[in-house]
């Protein structure tokens, strides 16, 4: 069973205990750092769309838009609008740039979603476990750079974090859902909901558990069940309801359109090509296992092993536990498989399934750290190091593009270099963005730019006064911005191009994105005094 049956976690002396005091320093401290790192990110593809999407939303529940006119093209629809009408209401009272705004809302999800996944380790396999939890969490470099930009995937993997938790606070005796513990369901599944459609897989899970306890407890008397039954269906009324509160094209059939949102993501007709162990692959026609090698590729070894110890040094009293966590993981992703879902963007659609993943290695490390041999223990200790400053290294060396990071089974980003698709989301532009504000500002010229992907180099270029932006088309900009992304070759022949002024680099040398001369080039070439190579994100003008 999922719940927590150690009655140690009610005891008021082990509450605060040295392990509880870390907790929650760390978790303190975390907070301003992800907020400040945030600053540091670009704005993404999705992000302009989805700010549009809650500006409706926000009109719309404010009476001034007809529930018809809040619809977004691209199927942008069968998505929740919590965190984009979020993000539309703060920003009429907030003067900062809606980007730098959304970015810092989003890390604010991502450090509640840490926060949950170490609460329920702890609940779970102690509290020692729920803070080394919290730390691989964080350190996971693409979980924590898809806080900073990701407005879809992170929020929700936040919220079923959240819920996943308070699943854990359910009592496995009749009658299994108390009031409070059911309201708390009910907001962080229909906060989720008001996300993505995927949280009705959490309602399941919710339904599945409850009938667990009914078996394990043989609680079969009419009455009990029926009371049991109502509160179920009461809590699955409740989030479906209130699920669809910032969601108009779902408020208007709550208890069908969620589902059939559901299953239009698994057959999205979104074709376009994904760069896969160095072929292009329509995102319709990716072969079965190109969840499972995301996955291990794209995961930290620290957490790789964690999961493999789990298996290995697991008390016998916690295996109902982690057999339900690794449910969690594997039922997803089976479903994605089986369905032929539509995937692209490495697995960022399945990232709720990380924190579960990070919640399971934490119980392996801490199960091989409780064993009675020392030696076991040592090696145990020793290897928890090496993993967690290996990881942390390249956070910190990589910053701010965590996003584009891959293990050591793929050689690393250079190893992973027109084999997958790098930095997807065209985080790194800002820093090729700020670089040439950088050489706008030593020159005392403005300069104006373009390249691909244009839209994203557009609103970037906005928080810089020193430049102007003109669509691509036009061959009117002096400087021309390239992501690297597209097919083996296409990115092999952008990273070579000798031509390049400045070129966004992994600490591995592995090219994300380059700044060249544009048509316009030479009307600015004589004045242009470039800006030192290498120069961090804070060195450069700060947006």
């Amino acid at each position: 069973m999922l719940p927590s049956t150690d009655s140690s976690s009610n005891n008021s002396e082990s509450r605060f205990s040295t392990a509880w005091w870390v907790f929650v320093a760390l978790a303190a401290a975390l907070l301003p750092l992800m907020v400040l790192a945030s600053f540091d990110f670009g704005v993404t593809w999705d992000e302009k769309p989805r700010h549009h999407y809650g500006e409706l939303i926000w009109e719309f529940m404010r009476g001034l838009r007809a529930r018809t006119t809040t619809y977004v093209e691209d199927g942008g629809h069968y998505y929740g609008g919590l965190f984009d009408t979020l993000c539309a209401a703060i920003e009429r009272y907030v003067p900062v740039n809606r980007y730098v705004l959304r970015h810092a809302l989003n890390a604010t999800f991502g450090w509640i979603g840490a926060l949950y996944v170490g609460r329920l380790a702890a609940r779970l396999f102690g509290r020692w476990a729920g803070v080394l939890a919290l730390i691989l969490v964080v350190t996971s470099p693409r979980y924590f750079a898809d806080s900073m930009n990701n407005p879809k995937d992170l929020p929700f993997a936040a919220m079923t974090a959240v819920a996943l938790y308070y699943f854990a606070t359910l009592s496995p005796k009749w009658p299994y859902v108390s009031r409070s513990t059911g309201i708390k369901i009910v907001v962080a599944l229909a906060a989720a909901l008001n996300i993505r459609a995927a949280a009705l897989l959490y309602l399941g899970y919710f339904g599945l558990l409850i009938l667990a306890f009914v078996v394990a407890e043989r609680q079969f008397d009419p009455r009990r069940l029926l009371a049991v039954l109502v509160r179920v269906v009461a809590v699955t009324a409740a989030v479906l309801v209130l699920g669809t509160a910032f969601w108009p094209w779902a408020m208007v059939s709550p208890f069908i359109r969620p589902i059939e949102a559901l299953l239009g993501f698994a057959n999205a007709p979104f074709g376009a090509d994904v760069l896969f162990n160095g072929r292009a692959v329509p995102s319709n026609e990716l072969p079965w296992y190109y969840v499972p090698v995301w996955l291990l590729i794209s995961t930290p070894p620290v957490v790789l092993v964690g999961l493999i110890l789990s298996g290995l040094f697991a008390e016998r009293s916690w295996l109902p536990k982690l057999s339900a966590l690794a449910t969690l993981i594997v039922l997803p992703i089976a479903l994605v498989i089986i369905q032929h879902s539509t995937l692209y963007d490495g697995v960022r659609h399945l990232l709720f399934v990380y924190p579960v993943m990070v919640a399971l290695a934490a119980a392996g490390w801490t199960a091989a750290l409780m064993r009675r041999d020392p030696l076991v223990r040592r090696i145990t200790a020793v290897l928890l190091v090496i993993g967690l400053i290996n990881v942390l290294t390249f956070d910190v060396r990589a910053h701010p593009n965590e996003s584009a990071y891959f293990n050591e089974l793929a050689g690393g980003p250079k190893g992973a270099f027109s084999k997958y698709d790098m930095d997807y989301w065209g985080n790194c532009v800002l820093q090729a963005v700020g670089w040439t504000a950088k050489a706008a500002q030593l020159s005392g010229i403005p300069i104006v730019v373009s390249g691909e992907p244009s839209p994203v180099i557009q609103l970037d270029s906005e928080r810089y006064h020193q430049l102007s932006f003109v669509p691509p088309f036009r061959n009117q900009h002096h400087i021309d911005i390239r992501l690297a992304r597209g097919s083996a070759g296409a990115v092999s022949s952008l990273a070579a191009r000798p031509d390049a002024l400045f070129k966004v680099e992994m600490p591995d040398g592995t090219v994300l994105c380059t700044v060249e001369p544009g048509p316009r080039f030479a009307e600015i070439e004589s004045r242009l005094k470039l800006p030192a190579a290498g120069l961090r994100p804070h060195q450069l003008i700060r947006p």
